[in-house]
């Protein structure tokens, strides 16, 4: 079995490498064309972090890996390979608990097992579950709309139930959006058992 088939030393090695970056590897892939073979490697920050990737960190993270796969062809093997450092794009389906971590404070678009769909922040994922606060958006007339009578504002919603989802692509955020996680965090730790969506 060749390097590219294997990917054990690739994954120890890129771990090792975006680890001394402050990165975690989400995800390789392999694309096999009619030249020189593509592997790509999709990188983000840990769980545990809020925000974007620092692209000059990637930048850093790519030649170290670079060098790393030049001087040793037990990663890679020795024949060329295309290597590509990049991170997950906007529209990256969210689909492992880890996702909506990285995820809180943003804006998502969601689906449930039952066909309901949310547009909302994500304020907290607490066990299981995401913590969300719903936010309609605006009319055409750049009104903010108001949620139907009975809505549950702040549905708390089981992973499992979500069928889809994917981050919106949001200009401007909520100035308070630091308050607005901390005071999440303190509800689930004050009431842990949060009304849920049925």
């Amino acid at each position: 079995m060749s390097a590219l088939e294997d990917q054990t030393i690739l994954r120890e090695t890129a771990t090792r490498v975006l680890d001394a970056h402050g990165l975690v590897l989400e995800d390789v892939e392999i694309r096999r064309g009619g030249g020189m073979p593509q592997v790509r490697l999709v990188v983000d920050l840990p769980e545990d972090q809020l925000g974007s990737v620092d692209l000059d960190t990637v930048a850093d993270a790519s030649r170290t890996l670079s060098e790393a796969v030049d001087a040793d062809d037990a990663v890679l093997g020795s024949t060329p390979v295309l290597l590509e450092v990049t991170t997950p794009g906007v529209d990256r389906e969210l689909t492992q608990p880890r996702h909506f971590r990285r995820s809180r404070g943003r804006l998502l678009a969601l689906t449930v097992a039952d066909g309901t769909s949310y547009r909302a922040r994500l304020l907290a994922v607490h066990g299981e579950e995401l913590h969300l606060r719903q936010e309609p958006g605006r009319d055409d007339r750049g009104r903010p709309v108001k949620l139907p009578p009975g809505t549950i504002e702040r549905p708390v919603i089981p992973i499992a139930d979500v069928r889809t989802a994917r981050v919106e692509v949001e200009f401007d955020p909520p100035a308070d959006l630091a308050q607005l996680l901390a005071d999440a965090e303190t509800t689930i730790a004050d009431h842990p058992t949060a009304q849920k969506e049925s």
